[in-house]
């Protein structure tokens, strides 16, 4: 079996609007909630074979928040900044079949569009922080419309 957590980056700074969309980093609130969702991901105990994230800052805070000290095998993607659900579904594919749990870091709308595909389950909002967890039988490359369960999702206002 094969277990996808796909994490939507906490939420960022406008402070600066002089600074590129790809460069904000994460408010306070969005710290807070990394390190909460971080919590409650550790008190599941689950192993992560590999993480794929984006390399915008504010995704790299929220991994560093989100982890803390123990952090998995990361790989930073930029095909994953500003994707396309098309986009997630590549990456997946192109995953060795001995990984069997991975966790992508990334932006909306391809997070909602992701989870609500693979699992044809409708989320009325995916907030920032928020994480879904999906288990599925296929392999990697045979992942298709309606092929995974979800098993979890998680909103940091359910943790606050």
């Amino acid at each position: 079996m094969k277990e996808i957590f796909f994490l939507r980056h906490a939420k960022s700074s406008w402070d600066d609007f002089a600074l590129k969309d790809f460069d904000r980093p994460l408010s306070t609130r969005g710290i807070q909630d990394a390190e909460l969702m971080g919590n409650f991901f550790r008190s599941k105990k689950i192993k992560l074979d590999l993480v794929l994230s984006s390399p915008s800052k504010r995704t790299k805070e929220t991994i560093e928040h989100f982890f803390s000290k123990d952090k998995p095998k990361l790989e930073f993607i930029d095909n994953i900044y500003h994707a396309s659900m098309e986009n997630i579904l590549d990456e997946l594919y192109q995953i060795s079949e001995e990984i069997n749990t991975v966790m992508i870091v990334g932006h909306n709308p391809s997070m909602h569009d992701i989870t609500e595909f693979l699992t044809q389950k409708f989320l009325n909002k995916y907030p920032t922080c928020a994480l879904a967890q999906i288990s599925t039988e296929n392999k990697w490359t045979e992942l298709t419309q309606g092929c995974s369960s979800l098993e979890n999702f998680m909103k940091p206002s359910e943790l606050r």
